[in-house]
């Protein structure tokens, strides 16, 4: 089987991949109508909740160690170039392993990656931390960056294979799974630093991270217990994840995500250092980067929801578009607005903004490429939901990766006013991509999913009044094998020989 009949196929009634696609649709289609169906809210809540702890426990993995790791990398000798790639490092992992788990979901199954997936990220979690009795400064580094990296690969297929099970389990309610997926997990984000820094103080390095990495593997080993995953068959063809990925619209939703991403670096990145220059202290710059945080938990189930119920997709994520614009005017502010001056409450105000902003982006911009796929002409499987979710993974890591690593130099190079310049030239881009869009319907997609149809079966006419007819049964009758003749006709091919036995 090809790697395009899994998925779609040419608008004719053939082929295999049609029954692999509507196997996958009515599994997952089962599995939302059970308990009371997948519109149910007690259902959705019951579901999605085991799912959410495993988010939540993979957000403080990633933000856990901000407040720690560069003082025992201290003591360990190292300096801040050195180890400070360790931080970017997992979504360096993330960008390369996004695909490919999305790719391979469908060849391995959910069933074999999920569990990889939280097994690998909880044990390097944990492994991470016995760093604590490594003292040479060159191996602390090294298997840093090695642990981290292997960190990202097991990141990536949590959370691939989180979506793509809750999205075959809920297939009407993909924004508002990938919302509240995002709260989760930014929430963790948001509280990490916190506990980190407690349970540093009370038990040492390697507290954090035994806690924090036990607790992904409870939760994943909760959501194994209690969650019916949705069937996939295996297949050992390739997804056609170069044809979804260069769909014109699935490529803007994907850049759409990477903007968003982006802007979140820079702002982790470079709003400390000048929060500094404006001479605040740290427990207001600690307050000014949870203002941010809160927003976007809050916002995020929010937009997810209008995305699902009532607006485009594309008009959510223009409108965090708009309030990204707005952030970046007052925080800097930007060079055209100099007469206006920064303090804490308008750095605040524009967090609200930016904490929004990504929030809509971030949400929307998953949704809008699920459906561009799907308007492309593929089908609604989970196989290709799970490559979607994939190439957006990649997106969201290549922005978290670019983001920093940027705006790190244009902020030391052109300033923190300039570079909210920037940002907004980034913004206006997608904006407009955006709204073109939503003006925009798509073309009429050259591959379609077309869906099996039952066999027509003739009626029983033995006990009807109205019995069968001699014409109905000789067109009922099956046709009789032809007989092949043994006679051959004259082909210019044949030798002489053979020319002389054809039978005229």
């Amino acid at each position: 089987m090809s790697g395009e009949n899994t998925s779609l196929t040419r608008e004719t009634p053939t082929s295999n991949g049609n029954r692999r696609q509507n196997s996958d649709d009515s599994g997952s289609n089962a599995d939302s109508s059970n308990s009371g169906g997948g519109s149910s809210k007690a259902f959705f809540i019951r579901t999605i909740i085991p799912f959410l702890m495993l988010q939540f426990s993979v957000g403080l993995c990633a933000s856990l160690q901000a407040t720690f790791y560069p003082i025992e990398a201290g003591r360990k000798g190292a300096t801040a170039s050195q180890f400070g790639a360790v931080f970017g490092i997992i979504h360096l992992s993330l960008f390369i392993f996004g695909p490919l788990v999305g790719k391979y979901l469908s060849i391995w199954g959910v069933k074999a990656i999920f569990p990889a997936g939280f097994i690998i990220d909880g044990g390097t979690f944990i492994l991470f931390g016995m760093l604590q009795w490594v003292n040479d400064t060159t191996m602390f580094l090294v298997f840093s960056y090695l642990i981290r990296f292997l960190e990202g690969v097991g990141a990536a297929a949590t959370w691939t294979s989180n979506l793509s099970i809750l999205m075959a389990k809920f297939p009407e309610r993909k924004a508002t799974v990938k919302a509240w997926c995002d709260a989760s997990f930014n929430f963790g984000l948001t509280i990490g630093p916190v506990l980190g820094a407690f349970m540093y103080d009370a038990g040492g390095f390697f507290l954090p991270f035994a806690v924090t990495g036990t607790a992904i593997l409870l939760s994943g080993v909760t959501v194994l217990l209690v969650t019916d995953f949705p069937d996939m068959e295996h297949g050992d063809a390739d997804l056609p994840v170069m044809k979804i990925l260069t769909n014109p619209r699935v490529l803007i939703a994907l850049l759409t995500c990477t903007i968003g991403a982006y802007s979140v670096g820079t702002i982790e990145a470079t709003l400390s250092p000048f929060l500094e220059l404006m001479g605040l202290n740290i427990k207001q710059i600690a307050v000014a980067f949870l203002v941010m945080s809160l927003c976007s938990v809050l916002a995020t189930p929010i937009f997810g929801y209008l995305c699902d119920a009532a607006f485009s997709p594309w008009i959510i994520s223009g409108s965090g578009c708009v309030f990204m614009f707005v952030c970046y005017c007052f925080i800097g502010p930007v060079p055209y607005l100099a007469f206006f001056k920064a303090s804490f409450p308008t750095v605040c105000g524009s967090l609200v903004a930016q904490g929004f902003g990504c929030a809509a982006v971030l949400v929307a911009s998953f949704g809008s490429a699920q459906n561009a796929a799907i308007s492309a002409g593929f089908s609604e499987s989970m196989e290709i939901q799970a490559v979607v979710s994939g190439l957006f993974t990649s997106s969201f890591a290549l922005g978290n990766f670019c983001g920093p690593t940027i705006s790190g130099i244009l902020f030391d190079s052109i300033g923190f006013d300039y570079n909210c310049l920037v940002l907004q030239a980034l913004v206006v881009i997608i904006l407009v991509l955006n709204i073109v869009c939503f003006v925009i319907k798509p073309s009429p997609p050259e591959y379609l999913a077309i869906e099996d149809t039952e066999p027509l079966v003739q009626p029983d006419r033995r006990d009807s009044v109205f019995p069968e007819l001699a014409a109905d049964v000789i067109r009922t009758r099956p046709t009789p094998a032809r007989r092949h003749s043994r006679l051959r006709k004259y082909s210019t091919s044949l030798s002489v020989y053979e020319r002389n036995a054809v039978v005229y």
